[in-house]
């Protein structure tokens, strides 16, 4: 064989492996790239991302909202969540106003006026933002959340049933589209007394479950003093949505402080709901139990000034 025609093959390979390297090399930092910068974003407002907030709230419209108590709590606390938003929003300058809340169901009800109230509860706050746009939030946050659980109420009373709340689904289907900016600091707010069910949403892989209801926290029995032992032992909790939410910060307020199934209910779930958010590699999350306005006031307010 050709000496110089060996050479001449050897070289052209080498030239070609070390052109495709290049490339993928090329593609990678294109990715990194891509992935770290917002293309819409300008630079003024990414450079303030912490201090812009993006609050969504999740309600959960299953049967909790049967007992008055549940419906006036989630009211008075959505009237502080909305308190709090509207006292970050006075603190910055005008320029840099890039806020905003909004209010989510999953599944969404079949009452269109309950759509329209959320969408009435949709606020944004920008540079061209008048001072009764603030006032008016405030308002909003007091008024309509007690008209929205009734019509929530009259729905599940017209099909016979409350529709659950697809919390699970929630995070495998929606929060990454619905919930997270890049330009912002996202929190989402979950108003739920923590036990989780849908109908359409019921998987289940050895020990770990897209669901937990009342009546199956009694069927695992933890209702003994190494509750604790037993949930790590057993690998229990709930079903990864095999997704993660780095830039996400969660805030779940109501749950059961009491549930007939074991004396141990609000701590069982608090471990699973703390056991999910880190399958997720949600990094800053509270679960508080349901209590009076005035103390969730300050909750609020500690978690969105990151106290």
């Amino acid at each position: 064989m050709n000496p110089l025609k060996n050479i001449f093959t050897l070289t052209f390979l080498s030239l070609f492996i070390m052109g495709c390297e290049s490339e993928k090399k090329e593609v990678k930092e294109l990715e990194k790239v891509t992935t770290k910068i917002p293309t819409d974003c300008p630079k003024f407002i990414l450079k303030n991302k912490k201090n812009n907030l993006n609050i969504s709230v999740l309600l959960d419209l299953s049967d909790r909202i049967e007992k008055k108590n549940t419906v006036q709590k989630d009211s008075a606390y959505l009237s502080s969540l909305a308190k709090v938003f509207v006292n970050h929003v006075k603190g910055k300058k005008l320029i840099l106003l890039e806020d905003r809340m909004q209010l989510f169901f999953n599944p969404v009800p079949n009452d269109t006026k309950i759509n329209q109230i959320a969408e009435k509860l949709k606020v944004q706050f920008t540079k061209d933002t008048h001072k009764e746009d603030l006032d008016r939030t405030i308002s909003l946050y007091s008024e309509y959340p007690s008209q929205l659980y009734d019509l929530a109420q009259k729905d599940a009373q017209l099909d016979k049933k409350y529709p659950g709340s697809d919390i699970w689904g929630f995070f495998k289907y929606h929060v990454n589209d619905y919930c997270i900016d890049a330009c912002h600091r996202n929190i989402l707010v979950i108003l739920t007394d923590g036990f989780m069910y849908h109908e359409n949403t019921i998987m289940k892989k050895e020990n770990r479950t897209s669901y937990i209801t009342s009546k199956s926290l009694k069927k695992i029995k933890l209702d003994r003093v190494d509750w604790k032992e037993e949930i790590r032992k057993r690998k229990l909790g709930f079903l990864s949505v095999e997704k993660e939410f780095k830039d996400l910060e969660v805030l779940v307020i109501g749950i059961s402080d009491y549930d007939k199934s074991t004396p141990y209910a609000r701590d069982i779930l608090e471990v699973y709901w703390s056991d999910w958010f880190e399958s997720m590699n949600i990094k800053n999350y509270k679960i508080k139990s349901a209590d009076i306005p005035s103390s969730i006031e300050k909750v609020i307010f500690d978690f969105i000034k990151n106290k």
